[in-house]
């Protein structure tokens, strides 16, 4: 299957004939959209200059063919553990290039395929909805009738993730059943014979499954409700399930990738073998609570996996917002569009009614999305296999009803396993994480006996006009460190070291706070209005705050761990850094936060014997830090260095690295080799590197 996806590109290529294939999504400033140059498809991405260029890429439409001037570049690889692979994303969907135009010129429309006149109707429709409907309703009538989801608030969307219940938000089996089954229902009573009536559905589920977007859930809904109307009874529904899964991964088999197809199976699957059971129970409520039961046990490894938490409220909540969203959401979702198109006078009571509903219900969400959320991270290998063992015998337990307990709580031991599993692994490690132009370190002990982070990183936002901002800006916090955090399965931080007050080294320091419980935030002696307001959020966590000088000292186990600076007199903020100084791992480690020149000969006049085997390249490697006295003083054998890909300081300076060399020093750094993860016990033993 591989050897057919490949490209015929070189990446030198810089002008190309194309044709929009794809709805556009305009974002603030960026543009997203996907076109094909002869036979392959190539992601483009561009960045928006002026509100009239957004204007005019709105109005091209699939179908659009046009002279493109631009250039190539590879999807980019994750260059930090755990993180989200696009370039094997964009490889699934056979796209191997992104295309960043420069110039469009005689752009024309062409004949276009039924298919993309119904991705033309399904965008015309959610535009629609945009215009016609309130902004919160809107999102949600949008995700239940087009499943489109890019328009819900992202924190709404990510608390209904954790608390398991996105599944309300695609269009998935329910939703198809309830749908065809309300349609079925009107055409019968209309007078239209059942013939007539399944021969209409028949041809309209297909149609209705690419406006709704095609998702694998969409199209497994759509093939086996199809399945049903054509075979009624005469199928059995493990035969659909079966079919199902034939056909799509026959039109392509790198569906198979898609969580959305693996998660929508696993749960068909489950339910389906337990469907007797089920129905077994006297009540309505009972078979809701195994209904969602079996359907979170079911997934549990692929979850974990990619989510690294399970919530505790997952079950009641799906037993109370499954009716809610199937028999008043939804049905008024298509009722308030409905009575809009024909009836546009009469809708405002609907929509009212509706968005009193919606409003209420994630209200609840929000104040329950972080609350009994447990994080157990990404399973090792060893305890994925548990997990599928003890699952596969908890569904064997409905036919051997001896065993039935220990079968059906075996999972629970092995995510009592998961738990601890950290505090059994006898490694230690130091992870440099790539947050860019700024400085943010993970340090583990083994046996997990602490486990701190040396600053956080931060975003500047430079996009002061209305039109560039987006739905959702990229947060080095939140979306680097919170998720590298939690597959980690850190609950706890014993300490937030914040070795100065600049932005670049503490600004995300809040999204750690609401992530995780961190014990202690140690600051410098030196602080300006930035660090006194992290303070404050530490002190609203409950988070105990401490002041540092040199001479503090701490033990953990066999690590120990010494504070050489600020003195307390620093004239500048960056050598008022706290200067860490660490023994673990049988190797001397120096992390230097901003510190210059100054503050380096403090610091060697003061500790005339300082060996360092590994170094924390001073304010990324600016020309004003890691002075020749400084490194002849501390003889390095490995420098480390945070630094963001062509960033506008031009660091590392070329004086730094030339030094650097002189004294034989290994370089690591983010911008050429991702994040730097080096792992220890009694000693160094492994340096990994996450290369763009």
């Amino acid at each position: 299957m591989d050897a057919h996806n490949v490209t015929a590109l070189s990446g030198n290529e810089t002008a190309f004939s194309v044709r929009f294939i794809a709805p556009m999504d305009i974002d603030g400033d960026q543009v997203k959209t996907i076109v094909q140059w002869q036979h392959e498809r190539l992601q483009l991405i561009h960045r928006l200059r002026t509100e009239e260029e957004k204007k005019r890429w709105d109005e091209l439409q699939i179908g659009t063919a046009c002279v493109m001037k631009g250039v190539l570049e590879r999807p980019s690889l994750p260059t930090n553990p755990y993180a989200f692979n696009y370039r094997r994303y964009l490889f699934y969907q056979r796209i191997h290039w992104i295309v960043r135009p420069i110039s469009l010129e005689r752009c024309m429309r062409t004949n276009i395929t039924w298919m993309e006149r119904l991705q033309m109707i399904r965008q015309q429709g959610i535009r629609y909805i945009q215009h016609h409907f309130p902004s919160d309703v809107s999102a949600f009538m949008q995700a239940l009738i087009y499943g489109e989801r890019s328009e819900i608030e992202p924190t709404v969307l990510a608390s209904y993730q954790k608390l398991g219940l996105i599944h309300l938000l695609a269009i998935s089996g329910l939703h198809m059943t309830l749908l065809v089954g309300g349609c079925f229902y009107l055409f019968i009573r209309f007078g239209i014979p059942r013939e007539r009536a399944t021969m209409i559905l028949l041809g309209c589920i297909p149609l209705y499954a690419v406006l709704a977007g095609a998702a694998p859930s969409v199209m497994r809904a759509a093939i086996m409700t199809s399945c049903f109307l054509l075979f009624s009874s005469r199928l059995r529904t493990l035969d659909t399930l079966s079919i199902a899964c034939l056909v799509l991964l026959v039109k392509d088999p790198y569906t198979v990738f898609h969580l959305g197809f693996q998660l929508s199976f696993l749960v068909c699957f489950a339910l389906i073998i337990c469907s007797t059971f089920i129905q077994n129970e006297p009540s309505v409520v009972r078979q809701l609570f195994m209904t969602s039961f079996i359907a979170q046990i079911s997934t549990l490894p692929l979850l974990l996996y990619h989510f690294y938490e399970v919530s505790f409220l997952s079950i009641p909540l799906n037993i109370i917002f499954v009716p809610l969203y199937s028999f008043i959401i939804l049905p008024l979702s298509f009722l308030a569009l409905l009575i809009h198109l024909f009836m546009p006078f009469a809708s405002p009571l609907i929509i009212y009614v509706l968005a009193i509903v919606i409003e209420r219900a994630n209200a609840l969400v929000l104040a329950l999305a972080d609350t009994f959320v447990l994080t157990l991270g990404r399973p090792p290998l060893l305890l994925l296999v548990a997990y599928i063992i003890s699952i596969f015998l908890f569904f064997l337990s409905f036919e051997y009803g001896k065993c039935a307990v220990i079968f059906r709580f075996s999972f629970i031991f092995v995510m009592i396993a998961h738990f601890i599993w950290p505090f059994f692994r006898p490694t230690g490690e130091v992870v440099m994480l790539d947050v860019g132009q700024g400085d943010s370190i993970y340090i583990e002990l083994p046996y997990r006996e602490a486990v701190y982070i040396i600053d956080t990183g931060g975003t500047m936002s430079f996009s002061d006009e209305h039109w560039k901002k987006r739905k959702r800006s990229f947060r080095v916090g939140e979306d680097v460190i919170v998720p590298f955090l939690k597959a980690k399965g850190v609950r706890t931080l014993d300490a937030l070291i914040a070795t100065h007050g600049d932005f670049d080294h503490i600004g995300d320091a809040n999204d750690i706070f609401d992530a995780v419980r961190v014990r202690k935030l140690i600051v410098s002696m030196q602080r300006n209005d930035f660090i006194q307001s992290v303070m404050k959020q530490a002190i609203n966590k409950g988070t105990h705050v401490e002041m540092v000088k040199s001479g503090d000292r701490w033990t953990v186990g066999e690590a120990r761990f010494y504070i050489l600076s600020p003195f307390g007199n620093e004239t500048t903020t960056n050598d008022g850094s706290v200067v860490l100084y660490v023994f673990m791992g049988g190797a001397y480690w120096l992390f230097t936060g901003d510190l210059e020149e100054e503050g380096e000969r403090r610091i060697t006049s003061t500790y005339r014997s300082l060996p360092v085997h590994i170094l924390k390249v001073g304010h990324h490697g600016s020309k004003t830090s890691t002075s020749e006295p400084f490194l002849r003083h501390i003889r390095p054998k490995w420098a480390l260095i945070s630094v963001g890909r062509r960033n506008r300081y031009g660091h590392p300076h070329r004086e730094v690295i030339e030094r650097l060399r002189r004294y034989d020093v290994r370089i690591f750094r983010t911008d050429e080799q991702g994040a730097i993860v080096i792992r220890f016990h009694k000693r160094i033993s492994t340096i990994q590197t996450f290369s763009p």
